[in-house]
């Protein structure tokens, strides 16, 4: 069984999760994210079957479906809830898209998808709001402690293209606001690249109080990324049970990411944590073979 903790299928607002910037320019042949990307059926023809497909061909059983809205990337929780709904299987769990850049819409859109809608958690991308925002804003505040009242897991996206510049993914940021919030379950979207030692202090000065989790995802398993094999030695020897595996598609295909993740030395039963108890745990969900 292997969960995927970060997908977000071709499926009505969804194919807006990486809208392109107004006016931003194509990018380049040389960046480092489009290496070898296999463009596939799903993704061409921004097909739900082709997708369905591609979950079975790579063998992922369940996907967690996360949500965004952050600037002109905006994503229908309703749509998300309307997917899950009709593959309840495969897509168990849903992380609602919230906007924080109005703090008391924020607020009322995850208590409805929380209350409501019987979402699981909540996505943020300070970031990429209007006006960016740091993850330890103050404003934000309030948004993690409703989440948290409910409940909820807070995903968190931090890394070298969520915010102006790199300063947005400092992880001393990420680990006030787990200290803020001790009770909130807090998931580390691309790992705070590239602070990845920094984020891993974090995580070692976080273990007694145990809220932190962290997704690596293609700043990771893409072959050539700096510091990829400092997860597979945390892992291996201390964060075995932190790590959540996730192909963040459409960023990554299903089949590529599993593929380039699994190539790492990750001790046989580290890496089942990753691929599928690490999720299971933080979203209580069955690991019953399918």
């Amino acid at each position: 069984m292997i969960i995927d903790a970060r997908i977000r299928p071709p499926y009505k607002s969804l194919t807006q999760v990486l809208a392109s910037e107004p006016g931003a320019r194509p990018s380049v042949r040389r960046n480092p994210l489009i290496s070898g990307y296999e463009r596939t059926p799903s993704m061409m023809q921004k097909s739900l079957e082709k997708f369905l497909e591609e979950m079975d061909a790579a063998g992922v059983n369940k996907g967690i479906l996360v949500g965004r809205q952050a600037g002109h990337r905006i994503v229908s929780n309703n749509d998300i809830a309307e997917l899950r709904d009709q593959y309840p299987d495969r897509f168990p769990v849903a992380i609602a898209g919230i906007n924080g850049a109005n703090v008391e819409r924020g607020v009322q859109e995850i208590e409805r998808t929380l209350k409501e809608l019987h979402f699981r958690g909540i996505a943020v991308d300070p970031g990429w709001w209007i006006p960016p925002r740091y993850v330890d804003d103050l404003e934000n505040y309030p948004l993690y402690q409703r989440c948290a009242e409910l409940g909820g897991v807070l995903y968190l996206t931090c890394s070298l293209m969520q915010g102006p510049d790199i300063s947005y993914a400092e992880p001393y940021r990420i680990q006030r606001v787990a200290n803020a919030f001790p009770a909130l379950q807090i998931v580390v979207v691309h790992g705070a690249f590239p602070f990845i030692n920094e984020m891993l202090g974090v995580m070692i000065a976080n273990a007694p109080q145990g809220n932190l989790w962290v997704i690596p995802d293609f700043f990771q398993f893409i072959p050539g990324f700096p510091g990829a094999h400092d997860w597979v030695e945390a892992g291996n020897h201390f964060l075995g049970d932190r790590i959540l595996y996730a192909s963040s598609y459409p960023v990554r295909p299903l089949q590529q990411s599993l593929d380039e993740f699994v190539r790492f030395p990750y001790q046989p039963e580290v890496l089942e944590n990753l691929l599928v108890k690490n999720a299971a745990t933080l979203f209580g969900l069955s690991m019953g073979r399918e």
